[in-house]
């Protein structure tokens, strides 16, 4: 489970980071309370991660109100729209004297051929509806006037960091994980003020993990919490849609190759019945072929099959939508990378630098002499000192291919040595000396 949905609030109490909101929107509840208001609907709208649908549930238990909930992976057309939503707008509870509260995210994503004549649809029964409307949107403005003219609109801002970092020293607390404050303060800064997103790298870089450090954060610096990734792939894990599972590619700002990893990394996350994997994996298989033949070929007019495959294939593979929380993963190879940056960036200097005195091509010189100069620097110092001598290694390149310290400054001093009699024998000789010589 996600700690986002672990500790999602029970009560509007324990909802940070918005008190305004929150005191409207128990202001908007209690004329339900007293009666029947004259706006039926709030629309309860801000920016990613401000605690918007946390806010939504939260009031339901505080009222401890039954609720039906209908988000964006969902299909929202006329038809389901008057099914659902009409049926539970103008219908009680079982229960005598409890009331019911309905909640639709994403009310600003209702468009296009998947949801056709929803909006309309939804309009009509904020006119009428005898229980509580929720309506959560990103962008209010992309609403009709007269569509929002019905609703009470509350703004849930984005949430600064010292709230945030607040948040997840408690979270820390409760997970047993040690780490220092700047570290939190990284973390809520790279939020931007989504709170949703803080809490998920927290957990996605404590994985395993009793202690976090400094370092720890690299994997941070790939990511831009405006391009949602997250949301696509759960989008298309969700939805039984294929216009949705389209769409959410379509508007994702990760390139093909990018959302295959993802996809690839967390299907069996969760997808579990056999049957769903193997042709969620027949339809990924399909997929990387065309992508294949995109780069050998350069015909971009095979993207449209690699990306109905990937989305609309994977999405349609599962006999029924999972009703879980699954906490997505970054792709291993994203994490592999950003662990080893700073190694194969020493990496690429050694192989520039012997490249230049071989005449051969970097890709060459780590083929083919790599492994012999790792064996050379562990069996063999005066040889290694030598290498180093001639190619200017400094120590974290020495290091690579003898990462014993002690090994590795007997020969870089020995180096020094050696690169300091090859300048003294040719001044003695009358030969130039390359100024470059003196740093080495």
């Amino acid at each position: 489970m996600t700690w986002v949905e672990k500790y999602r609030p029970k009560s509007l109490k324990n909802v940070a980071g918005n008190p305004k909101a929150v005191q409207n929107l128990l202001e908007w509840t209690l004329g339900w309370k007293e009666g029947t208001p004259s706006k039926k609907a709030v629309l309860i709208y801000g920016a990613p991660g401000t605690g918007k649908t946390s806010a939504a549930n939260a009031l339901a238990y505080d009222l401890d109100y039954d609720f039906i909930e209908l988000n964006a992976s969902d299909a929202r057309t006329k038809g389901v729209i008057e099914r659902i939503v009409g049926s539970a707008a103008t219908t009680g509870t079982l229960l005598p004297g409890r009331g019911k509260i309905i909640i639709l995210d994403e009310v600003d994503g209702i468009h296009g051929k998947s949801d056709y004549g929803g909006l309309s649809a939804l309009k009509k029964w904020v006119k009428v509806s005898k229980q509580p409307l929720v309506l959560i949107a990103n962008d209010p403005y992309s609403l009709p006037t007269d569509f929002r003219a019905l609703t009470e609109m509350v703004e849930f801002r984005r949430i600064n960091s010292r709230t945030i970092v607040r948040i997840l020293k408690e979270l820390c607390t409760k997970e047993g994980i040690k780490t220092d404050e700047k570290v939190l303060k990284i973390i809520a800064t790279n939020s931007g003020g989504d709170l949703r997103s803080a809490i998920n790298d927290l957990q996605s870089l404590s994985e395993g993990k009793k202690k976090l450090a400094i370092g720890d954060l690299e994997v941070l610096k790939m990511r831009d919490s405006r391009i949602k990734i997250f949301d696509t792939i759960r989008m298309i894990f969700k939805t039984t849609s294929i216009d949705r599972a389209r769409e959410a590619v379509f508007d994702c700002e990760e390139d093909h190759d990018t959302i295959m990893k993802w996809i690839v990394e967390n299907l069996p996350i969760e997808y579990t019945e056999p049957d769903d994997l193997k042709q969620a994996y027949d339809s990924l298989s399909k997929a990387d072929v065309f992508l294949g033949r995109i780069k050998r070929r350069q015909d971009w007019s095979l993207l449209k099959y690699a990306s109905d495959l990937m989305s609309a294939g994977v999405a349609l593979a599962k006999k029924d939508t999972y009703k879980k929380f699954s906490r997505y993963q970054y792709p291993k190879t994203f994490i592999t990378m950003a662990r080893t940056k700073k190694e194969r960036a020493v990496i690429g200097t050694i192989a520039e630098k012997m490249a230049k005195k071989c005449h051969g091509s970097k890709g060459l010189m780590e083929r083919e002499f790599f492994n012999v100069l790792k064996t050379t620097f562990t069996k063999a110092p005066e040889a290694a000192a030598n290498i180093t001598s001639q190619l200017g290694f400094v120590r974290e390149e020495i290091q690579y291919f003898a990462p014993e310290e002690t090994a590795a400054k007997k020969i870089e001093k020995r180096a020094e040595e050696i690169t300091a009699e090859r300048i003294k024998r040719r001044l003695r000789s009358g030969k130039q000396v390359s100024l470059f010589e003196f740093g080495n």
